[in-house]
């Protein structure tokens, strides 16, 4: 009984997946690739990625922290009218959480079954790039329905000027986007060293550029529509609360695109390297991590409100 009532607790996974993620780190078989390219033997290799991914582990307990006080807040508003709207949010929230350490975790045991498995290369770098797509493309759609829901549930609507913007923003950001993906792309073959992606190009279109166009569309909508939700609160304090959520998600959620869109343009090779793509993608996650700080300290906020 005591282990179900665990099971259920989203720290419980935290630890869980945790775990697994570093003791993979530690025992699956090293690259020999990276480690002629650094000089490393096995043990310094290790040592090396362990570092190195060290810092998620801060990372992940923020958003599983945060995800887990939005949904305690969700059910202690579950009978009221926007009940529905904050339990797609902590739902959609989850899906993001989920997303930063499951992707990773199968993308190391992909990356190194190929070490060991040159033909396996290709498909691990597939099945890696769809990974990391499904998570946010749901976890997005879902807390676009649930902001809506939240900005339908006060008879607003986005105003002109507003779609104008947003609109002009999505086209400047998938312009470029699609230019720099297909930068890398040499359509006269699949698995030429110009095209880093190892499918077709018309998979890349219809199954990699569409999909992240969308979920990064809704999700810009849903980060509006929570700054929105905020602004038109009645009360200083519920507003304060709200703006605390409201921001924190989207950092949450423009950090996120960005990690996306980094990790996109910069296709992965199948091989550990350190460079700047790196360093910048942490100091992305930093930013996320503040995000899912402030989404704690809005939903906290609100709970105690709520149970006032």
């Amino acid at each position: 009984m005591k282990y179900l009532r665990a099971s259920k607790n989203p720290f419980f996974y935290y630890i869980a997946l945790t775990l697994t993620f570093y003791l993979l780190v530690i025992l699956l078989p090293p690259s020999g690739k990276v480690m002629a390219t650094y000089n490393l033997d096995p043990t310094e290799y290790r040592m090396l990625l362990f570092l190195i991914y060290l810092p998620l582990a801060i990372i992940w307990f923020t958003a599983f922290y945060g995800y887990n006080k939005l949904k305690q807040y969700a059910r202690s508003v579950r009978e009221t009218p926007e009940g529905l709207g904050y339990e797609g949010l902590a739902r959609g929230f989850t899906w993001l959480s989920w997303g930063l350490l499951v992707p990773v975790t199968i993308t190391i045991v992909l990356h190194a079954i190929s070490g060991q498995n040159p033909n396996f290369n290709a498909s691990a770098i597939i099945i890696s790039n769809y990974i990391s797509l499904i998570f946010p493309l749901i976890a997005f759609s879902i807390i676009n329905n649930a902001s809506h829901r939240l900005v339908s549930r006060r008879g607003e609507d986005t105003t002109l000027s507003a779609n104008k913007l947003i609109m002009i923003l999505f086209i400047v950001l998938g312009v470029a986007y699609c230019y720099l993906v297909f930068k890398h792309i040499d359509g006269h073959g699949l698995t030429d060293s110009n095209n880093p992606y190892m499918i077709p190009v018309w998979l890349i279109i219809t199954t990699i550029v569409i999909p992240y166009l969308y979920a990064w569309f809704v999700g810009l909508l849903a980060a509006y529509d929570l700054h929105r939700l905020s602004k038109r609160a009645k009360g200083v304090l519920y507003r304060q609360a709200l703006s605390l959520l409201s921001r924190g998600a989207t950092l949450v959620i423009v950090s996120l695109i960005s990690v996306q869109y980094l990790r996109s343009v910069v296709p992965r090779t199948g091989h550990f390297s350190l460079s700047m793509t790196l360093v910048t993608t942490y100091l992305i996650f930093i930013i996320m991590m503040f995000g899912f700080i402030m989404i704690s300290l809005g939903a906290s906020r609100l709970k105690r409100m709520e149970d006032i």
